[in-house]
């Protein structure tokens, strides 16, 4: 059906090794691929259990659904064979429209444990640093057929969102580039690899205003921020060294801290300047002002996994939240400033109301 689109079908490209066939194979699966911090032992003791379920289980029950470890109704559909065709590497992002239009929105997917091209990183987590469940299950979303899933995984404040993309990168061993908001958070994503993984410092590079240097090896980590690697001025020179070092080499995975700041104009620029096999999107608040959210599917990839903020607080793995709103009126002065404004220097002027810092 895709190649009969108008658009699509064009942008196919037609090797004399396809012979102008698709090239049939069969579905990736998950296989001996075990995702970093989770407890092997615990995996066959709940396999066992399992299947001493399942062999309690009255006829006509699906019996490989508690073996294989994931739900039925969260798995995916997996067929026996894959079709696929090559387009040029420009017309991704038309490709990827047009199939959202089409409703059939496309999944990158990365195999990276076939990837000879790009050279490994020997990182792993530490011995003692374990992942909570449901940062298993958001990663099993990720890597549930063997292959690396771009997408954007949804986790509140203080659930680990970190962790869950330094074990993400255990996993795929490839070079990884990690980008912030802001320098201070740069610095604490170095600090959380040295803390949770056995990277090398010398493997982490940090690209700031203030630092701009290269990890040693092959492989390695980038930690820089958005405005960084989006910034279209001229450069000094060694900023220019840097951006060249990034944008000539192929990244096997980017982390994008606070996603939802992706879709603005200068930070799209940074999604298609970078590349990256795969892509992992973090945030805690998956929402705008704007209508540009919806961007997130074809710059990034669709969302994987969302946690219940309430389930977590429940099981004591964040903290239980109050929260209370109070309504804060502006001075007439301040006010009819705030109406001849545009609407985002409305949305500047009430959030620094003079009256939210002093009593009633």
């Amino acid at each position: 059906m895709l190649l009969k689109d108008s658009i699509i079908g064009p942008l196919r490209i037609e090797t004399e090794a396809n012979d102008g066939q698709l090239t049939r194979e069969s579905a990736p699966r998950m296989g001996e691929l075990r995702i970093p911090g989770t407890s092997h032992r615990d995996k066959e003791k709940e396999k066992q259990a399992a299947i001493e379920g399942a062999e309690k289980q009255p006829e006509g029950e699906d019996f490989f659904a508690p073996v294989i470890g994931v739900d039925r109704e969260d798995d995916d559909d997996i067929n026996d064979q894959v079709h696929s065709f090559e387009i040029d590497v420009d017309s991704i992002e038309t490709v990827k429209k047009r199939c959202r239009d089409l409703d059939y929105p496309m999944l990158e997917e990365y195999d990276f444990r076939n990837d000879t091209a790009n050279p490994n990183l020997d990182i792993d987590l530490k011995p003692a640093t374990q992942i909570r469940p449901y940062q298993e299950k958001s990663l099993s979303k990720m890597f549930g057929n063997g292959r690396a899933r771009s997408g954007i995984i949804v986790l509140p404040c203080g659930a680990g969102k970190t962790l869950v993309g330094i074990t993400a990168a255990c996993t795929i061993k490839k070079s990884i580039m990690v980008l912030c908001t802001s320098s201070v958070s740069v610095m604490q994503w170095r600090q959380q690899f040295l803390q949770w993984s056995n990277i090398k410092p010398e493997s982490i590079a940090v690209f700031t205003a203030d630092s701009k240097e290269r990890f040693k090896g092959q492989a390695g980590i980038v930690i820089s921020t958005y405005s960084m690697i989006a910034n279209t001025r001229q450069r000094a020179h060694d900023a220019a060294k840097m951006m060249d070092f990034i944008t000539s080499r192929e990244w096997g995975f980017i982390i994008l801290d606070e996603v939802h700041v992706v879709p603005a104009a200068s930070f799209r620029r940074v999604v298609t300047t970078i590349a990256a096999h795969a892509k992992l999107g973090l945030t805690a608040t998956l929402v705008r002002e704007d209508d540009k959210i919806d961007d997130l599917n074809f710059l990034i990839g669709p969302k994987l996994y969302e946690a219940n903020w309430m389930d977590l607080a429940k099981k004591g793995h964040i903290a239980n939240v109050q929260c209370a709103e109070v309504w804060c009126p502006m001075t007439p002065e301040f006010y009819n400033e705030y109406l001849r404004e545009t609407s985002r220097k409305r949305m500047l002027l009430y959030i620094m109301n003079p009256r939210k810092y002093f009593p009633f």
